[in-house]
């Protein structure tokens, strides 16, 4: 599969599920405040440390709630890459290197600290919008919308880069879907 996706230089939406271990739901919290993000982490470091991402460099991914803790972990995992202790570093480039090659949604994380470690672990161009529809309410996810052109975080040009900007980069053949008036 992985192979066919490089083929056609894909853009690949990679989401988390529930976790199917019981002891995830013993506090009965739902799944997107811990194991979502937990989730995400696990699947982009197998991708990192299996060459998966060395193999695919075609492939455009996009991880939901903004890599989940990949920003924060980010100085850990260049700490193992200057460790090298995980077999075939020389197949893959460093960590930093991929983590700003992959594109982060900012499906429930969108607040200032988590703006600040993306644009300092992989550069605002990198973020897209994301709403995690159909889980998150539509009152909510406009309301993370208008945030985004407001905060503090982002300065000009910024909030329209990742409303839609980022997008029409990543998809150019939606630019007319994803156009969005002025004023």
């Amino acid at each position: 599969m992985f192979e066919e996706l490089e083929r056609r230089s894909a853009v690949v939406f990679v989401h988390p599920n529930a976790s199917p271990d019981p002891a995830a739901h013993q506090l009965g919290l739902p799944d997107s405040l811990i194991d979502f993000t937990s989730d995400t982490t696990r699947a982009v470091a197998q991708m990192l440390y299996s060459n998966r991402f060395a193999r695919t460099p075609n492939v455009k991914y996009i991880l939901s709630h903004a890599g989940g803790v990949i920003p924060y972990l980010a100085g850990r995992f260049a700490i193992v890459d200057e460790m090298n202790v995980i077999p075939d570093a020389e197949k893959r480039q460093t960590a930093a290197a991929t983590l700003r090659r992959l594109y982060y949604d900012t499906a429930l994380s969108f607040g200032p600290p988590v703006l600040n470690m993306l644009r300092e672990v992989v550069g605002l161009t990198q973020v897209l919008f994301g709403t995690d529809f159909p889980y998150f309410r539509r009152d909510l996810a406009v309301r993370c919308a208008d945030h985004m052109r407001q905060t503090v975080a982002l300065s000009d040009g910024e909030p329209r880069a990742i409303l839609h900007g980022n997008a029409q980069r990543l998809f150019p053949r939606l630019h007319h879907v994803l156009a969005v008036p002025q004023g």
